[in-house]
């Protein structure tokens, strides 16, 4: 066989102060580097977290949009969402104070189910929040978000 020249294409993970960062980084056969390019920040964000950033940035449809799942997407359209959470923020006010009321994990650690009690400036509520991790290497996303006005 000839010898021909083969460009392999390598990710390689790289910890660095407590932070995961991959880089693509195209090789020749010979092990010389052809090109390195930087991904983004693969750092794991942890359930509380997300729902942490969910509530901050409920007045910021961009910024919010990433910690939706594409499976919620596929039930309710990016367009109506942002109508609905338009409505919802328009309606209820500024957040005031959420509270745990109970969580509950599924068995193979892959979702989480939330309820709080949130006030917000207008109204109190009851929201159900479930979170879903496609693969272990995911993030936990938003799948499921219910609202319902809290009885006094």
């Amino acid at each position: 066989m000839k010898n021909i020249t083969i460009i392999l294409m390598l990710i390689i993970c790289s910890i660095s102060r407590g932070q995961n960062k991959t880089e693509d980084i195209l090789v020749d056969s010979n092990g010389k580097v052809i090109s390195k390019s930087k991904i983004k920040n693969t750092e794991k964000i942890s359930s509380e977290k997300t729902i942490e950033m969910f509530y901050k940035y409920q007045n910021n449809i961009e910024k919010l949009s990433p910690l939706i799942s594409f499976r919620f997407y596929q039930k309710t359209p990016y367009y109506k969402f942002k109508e609905i959470l338009k409505e919802k923020n328009k309606s209820c006010g500024k957040l005031i104070e959420k509270t745990l009321m109970k969580s509950e994990t599924s068995t193979d650690k892959k979702s989480i189910g939330y309820a709080y009690k949130v006030t917000y400036q207008n109204i109190k509520t009851v929201e159900e929040i479930v979170l879903i991790k496609e693969s272990e290497n995911d993030n936990f996303q938003v799948y499921i978000y219910n609202i319902k006005k809290a009885k006094n």
